[in-house]
């Protein structure tokens, strides 16, 4: 009982010096000048970085990011997060899903640009009953049923008391249903599906960047034109001829001329003319060095290997993608007053977006342009990186030398005996690079 009165006058009296005191002193107070100062930062992120540039160069030859220019050219902006931190083992894998999503978002809204078929549905219930008294035509006698569910109620709960259940649990398992003498609900769902085959997207500008709080970000502008869709469409029919050709370009010196640290930094693809004016497109893919306590050199193939892989199905997705996109949200809101005077409050916010590139195949030769190692200044983790083109005069040899190959006559095998096999040489601590030039 002290201790209540006790409570009860510090709270009189802190209410009286509140009250008490000045509004213009009570503003000045640390506590109210503390939330005054609070300020929501708005962060740059690479997305926003990339849009910026997009329309400042963009703007400077009259087109527009994000919608149908007057050529028929397209550029659109998709962004990813990575899933992990840039600190962690393996940053290099979450940053090429984090690219593959931004690439696929992108499309997305690419397609949307040509329709997109959108079904919704909303609806809302109001109900108010509030009833006084005690209906007496409602009273009736338990049936003999309603008894024995009360009697094997009662042995239920002995059951689960005795399991440990508190009384207080036990009792709210049995509360009846308040009787609600207010409701309001509201629902509503929004669907939107786009499907569709493109060809010839190709990425322009890339932005990618931490922000602080484990947020990487990475950010690509890709673009689709009726020339890109028409270069495309002969590399997937084989007819190469049919390649739009302009002025020379010394695109392939430019990538050998470029630093690992730059190339670091290219992702995806990038169409461009060669020194004889063909259309050419470049493919480049990149793998984390998983780091080993031997045999660190395999790793490193193994990694370039994959780098490679990755490099030319970027080529392969720029050719033709068929993707299929859907993205759903649902808002629920309820509100229910009861009789008791207590109320109850349900929000809901459901948002899905799912994006699928059905399975191709696609024969395609490429060629290595060149392969490095850096590492990432971020993640400080070591990557191998391998760049591929193709090339016109490069489809020409490889159609070539397919022909060649189906047409070859069979050479007669060896006799048996003739074969002498050398005894193998091994080093330790060199580097044995063989080959001579006239073979070249």
């Amino acid at each position: 009982m002290k201790r209540t009165l006790l409570a009860a006058s510090l709270a009189l009296v802190a209410s009286g010096l509140l009250f008490a005191q000045e509004p213009a002193d009570l503003a000045k107070s640390p506590a109210v000048q503390e939330t005054q100062e609070v300020e929501n930062e708005l962060l740059e992120f690479p997305v926003d970085a990339l849009t910026k540039s997009m329309n400042n160069s963009l703007s400077k030859k009259g087109l527009v990011l994000g919608g149908i220019n007057n050529d028929g050219s397209i550029y659109m902006i998709g962004s990813a997060t990575t899933a992990r931190p840039s600190n962690m083992s393996g940053f290099t894998n979450y940053r090429n899903v984090a690219f593959n999503i931004a690439e696929m978002t992108a499309k997305m809204n690419i397609l949307r640009l040509a329709g997109e078929q959108i079904t919704s549905g909303r609806g809302f219930t109001l109900l108010e009953d509030i009833i006084e008294g005690e209906d007496p035509d409602a009273k009736k006698k338990a049936t003999m049923l309603q008894k024995a569910a009360k009697i094997a109620d009662k042995s239920l709960d002995k059951a689960l008391a005795a399991l440990g259940v508190s009384e207080e649990e036990i009792a709210q398992m049995n509360q009846s249903k308040k009787k609600a003498v207010y409701e309001q609900t509201f629902n509503q769902t929004t669907r939107s599906l786009v499907a569709g085959m493109l060809e010839g997207c190709a990425i322009v500008r890339t932005a990618e960047g931490e922000s602080g709080n484990n947020d990487y970000q990475v950010a690509v502008c890709i673009k689709y034109s009726p020339e890109f869709q028409e270069f495309s469409r002969a590399l997937k029919s084989g007819d190469i001829d049919a390649i739009p050709v302009k002025s020379g370009k010394s695109s392939r010196q430019q990538i050998l001329n470029m630093t690992d640290q730059e190339l670091l930094y290219k992702l995806g693809t990038w169409v461009t003319y060669d020194e004889q004016g063909n259309m050419v497109v470049y493919g480049f893919g990149q793998q984390e060095v998983r780091e080993t306590g031997s045999r660190q050199s395999a790793a490193v193939s193994r990694a370039s290997e994959q780098a490679r892989l990755q490099a030319v199905n970027n080529i392969k997705n720029f050719v033709a993608e068929d993707l299929v996109a859907q993205e759903t949200q649902e808002s629920v809101e309820k509100l229910k007053e009861y009789a008791d005077g207590s109320s109850a409050y349900f929000s809901r916010q459901k948002w899905e977006q799912a994006v699928q590139a059905k399975e191709t195949t696609l024969n395609i030769a490429t060629e290595q342009v060149r392969s490095f190692r850096a590492v990432h200044p971020v993640s400080n983790t070591q990557v191998a990186g391998y760049v591929v083109a193709w090339t016109y005069q490069n489809a020409k040899n490889a159609a070539a030398l397919k022909d060649r190959m189906n047409n070859a006559p069979k050479k007669p095998t060896p006799a048996a005996g003739k074969e002498k096999s050398e005894p193998q040489k091994t080093t330790k601590g060199t580097i044995v690079v063989t080959g001579d030039d006239e073979d070249l």
